[in-house]
């Protein structure tokens, strides 16, 4: 079966992995003339965390690329130049900041704290756990870190305020999960994996 699947990406002109994930599935639409215009479905976290999803092993550097966002983000304080993020949700990532750009506009931005980025790609545990997190493959990001923080819940996180609302559903259209819509705590942290 893996086999067949790799041979019909080589057909599709997508890297011939033999495992279907959005892009297969984006390419097969394409080749069938189907509506493309979905929202990707990305792997569950247990798939992500058994090396075996289209994210590969975690740690892999060589599946990073880096990002130079639309907008500037803050990192404690300094100007993000570039963001590094697992090369297959690159494309929308990128188009999420730029839709969130369009959307708000810079000094709103600045104002909700949309520009203020706490990280993606980072070798690490979840919080409070042994399990690797989702940076640790590069596909999760945070925002705001310090107004919503780990244990901050609705309302006192900033991102949970109806003034947000936008911002999560550009980020929810390309498949992002928020733990803090989902689940109320983390609110900083979005990822494109499901849970």
């Amino acid at each position: 079966m893996k086999n067949d699947i790799a041979r019909i990406q080589k057909h599709i002109g997508v890297t011939p992995d033999g495992i279907v994930g959005p892009r297969t599935v984006h390419a097969l639409k394409l080749a069938l003339g189907l509506p493309t215009a979905t929202t990707p479905t990305w792997p569950s976290q247990a798939e992500v965390r058994s090396g075996k999803s289209i994210f590969g092993p975690p740690g892999c550097e060589s599946e990073l690329t880096a990002l130079v966002p639309p907008y500037t983000l803050y990192f404690e304080g300094e100007p993000v130049r570039t963001i590094r993020v697992h090369k297959l949700i690159a494309t929308h990532v990128q188009a999420a900041l730029r839709e969130v750009l369009e959307h708000y506009g810079a000094a709103e931005i600045r104002r909700l704290g949309l520009d203020i980025y706490g990280g993606s790609y980072n070798y690490r545990s979840s919080t409070g756990s042994s399990t690797l997190s989702m940076h640790a493959w590069g596909i999760a990001l945070d925002f705001s870190p310090v107004a919503n923080s780990y244990g901050t819940r609705a309302p006192r996180a900033t991102l949970s305020h109806p003034d947000c609302e936008r911002w999560w559903q550009i980020w929810e259209s390309h498949g992002a999960t928020s733990l803090g819509r989902t689940r109320n705590y983390d609110w900083m942290h979005l990822q494109f994996a499901g849970l």
